[in-house]
Formats: C-alpha cells, structure tokens, sequence
C-alpha cells in the first residue's frame, strides 16, 4: 500500500514538472514568434487624418517611413494598394497591391513581382511613357476622348437612371441618380449613402461631414457639379488634374473621378453605349500606341495590353504622394 502510494506520488510529480515545461516552452515559443512578427513590421507613430480626402482609405507614419492605403478605378473595379514612402514622402519604397478584380492574364499581372520591383526606389510622381499618368500640369476630360464621343453622340432615352459604385473606407456608397427628358438631361443627384441609409448630403449640410471650415459644404459642390452638368450637356467640360480635382466648376475642390465615372454609367444606359468595348479598344490603342522607352528615372513600363490597368496603379501611387506632401 505504502509503495502505492510513494509510486503515485511520484507520477503526479512527473506530470506537474512536464507540465510546466510545456507551459514554459509555449510561452517562450509566442515570445520569439512576436519577436519575429515585430521585427518584420515598423511600428506606427501616427494615424494620418484621411477625412474629407477620396480614394485615400487610410494613411500612417511609421518609424522609418509612411504607408498609403489608395484605391484607384481600374478595368474591372477598384484597384486597392498600399504604398509606402521613405522618411521623405519623396520615394517609393513598396508597393503591394491588396484588391483588384482585372482581367485575368492581363491586368491581373500587375500583382507580379516583375511589375511592381519597378516601383522599389522610384522618385514620386510617377510616369507611364505613352500616358498622361504622372503629368501633373496634364488635364484629362473623363477617362478618354473616344467614351466622352460616344456619349456626346449617343442619342438618349427619358428616364431616370442610377449608377453605384463600391462602398468607400467611411462605409459611403456613391451613387449618380440622372433624369432624362426630351433627349435632355434634367436632373442630376450626387451623393454618398451608407448602409443604414444615412447621406452625406445631409450629414455635411449638419456639419457632421466636413470638407473644409470656410468654403462649400460636399452638398453644395455636390449640387454645383450637377448644374454644371446639366448647363452643358456633357461631361466634357471637366477636366481633371492626377488627384481628380477640377478647376472647372468655381467652388468645387472635391475630387469629382467617381461623379465623373458613374455620371458616365448613367449616360451610356440611357444612350445604350458599351462602356466596356470602349474601354476594351482604349486599352488595346494604348497599348499600340505607347512609347515603353524613357529616359525618365521615374517612368516605368506597362504590364503588356493592360494599359488601363497599370495606369491605375500609377495614378494611385501619385495620389498617395500628393496626398502626403500637404500632411507631413
């Protein structure tokens, strides 16, 4: 009985001491992975203030450098990239693209190591050889000339359509609502809906949605865009600058690329054009067309019939910067 008991006692100290050898060893083991993990990752010193921007979803200083989250319209949807900076914000250091939907086999490509190893390095702004991508002092009206032709020559039914985009970092959904009659284009709403329903229209019209503290509410550039539009008939008029910013409308200092795309959607139902053919032949011409070779240290090379594609991602590297040089 008594070796019973000596014999149990001492297994339940060999099960106590392994345990806690186990416990020990685990806890060792998480201290070296987060080690690792922190090591890999510079740590953030400041949240940067995105609000009142677009196409910037988040933006942050780290220890040695800045990392831009921007999304930019590519051939199939939204491209989403993150872009660091050297401790200049004059440099690219990385660039890492996290969503996009592009053709497969073409623009899908710009996710490969061999274009985006071009970036390493580079000197902000940016240019695509063959493109406006990266001339700041270049205006583009729309997207390209051959869309704002079929839509100027389109003959347009009455009714009224809608155009929606994806919801943006702040949780809104853009949406263009377009009234046609007469052939004539009547009405025109902008505005930004978040899934519980609330506008940005009205949030800025109650100060909860501020763009700037001396100028227009986002409601009143929002309305002056549409009168703009419904004056000229056509969306040729505005002009763009890289951040998607246009002097052509007095008191909007928005960016206006999503009005500007989905206002295009809206058309092209109401004229019954296909915006995806256009854009098809636009990348197809660009590609034809473009000159790859530069002697501009900042100039990279397109990924091959995927014009559009690189394009995006040379605009929202751009932006990224432009978005930097009036925060740090």
């Amino acid at each position: 009985m008594k070796n019973k008991t000596v014999k149990g006692i001492i297994a339940l100290a060999v099960v106590t001491a392994l345990s806690f050898a186990v416990i020990i060893g685990s806890n060792q083991l998480s201290k070296n992975m987060t080690a690792g993990t922190q090591g890999e990752t510079a740590e953030i010193t400041e949240e940067l203030d995105v609000s009142g921007t677009e196409q910037i979803d988040k933006a942050a200083k780290t220890e040695s450098d800045y990392v831009v989250t921007v999304r930019e319209k590519g051939y199939g949807g939204d491209i989403v990239m993150n872009v660091s900076f050297d401790e200049t914000a004059a440099s690219v250091t990385k660039l890492e693209i996290t969503e996009q939907n592009e053709t497969e086999g073409l623009g899908s490509k710009i996710t490969e190591e061999a274009f985006l190893e071009q970036f390493n390095g580079i000197s902000a702004p940016v240019t695509l050889p063959g493109t406006d991508a990266g001339n700041s002092s270049a205006e583009n009206s729309s997207d390209n000339s051959a869309i704002l032709d079929a839509l100027d020559q389109a003959k347009l039914s009455d009714g009224t359509f809608t155009a929606k985009g994806e919801p943006d970092s702040n949780g809104f959904t853009e949406e263009v609502t377009l009234t046609v009659k007469d052939g004539k284009i009547t009405e025109v709403n902008w505005d930004g809906i978040t899934e519980d329903g609330t506008k940005k229209s009205v949030m800025s019209e109650n100060g909860e949605y501020v763009m700037t503290e001396d100028g227009p509410t986002w409601k009143e550039q929002a309305e002056a865009l549409a009168d703009a539009l419904i004056e000229n008939q056509s969306l040729r008029f505005l002009t763009t600058n890289v951040e998607g910013k246009t002097d052509a409308v007095s008191g909007v200092s928005i960016a206006v690329g999503s009005f500007i795309s989905l206002t295009e959607d809206c058309l092209a139902q109401s004229g019954n054009v296909d915006l995806s053919a256009l854009a098809a032949d636009q990348n197809e011409d660009s590609e034809n067309g473009s000159d790859t070779a530069s002697d501009n240290d900042s100039a990279i090379d397109a990924v091959s019939g995927a014009t559009v594609s690189s394009t995006a991602v040379v605009n929202g590297i751009n932006r990224a910067y432009e978005f930097l040089q009036t925060v740090k």
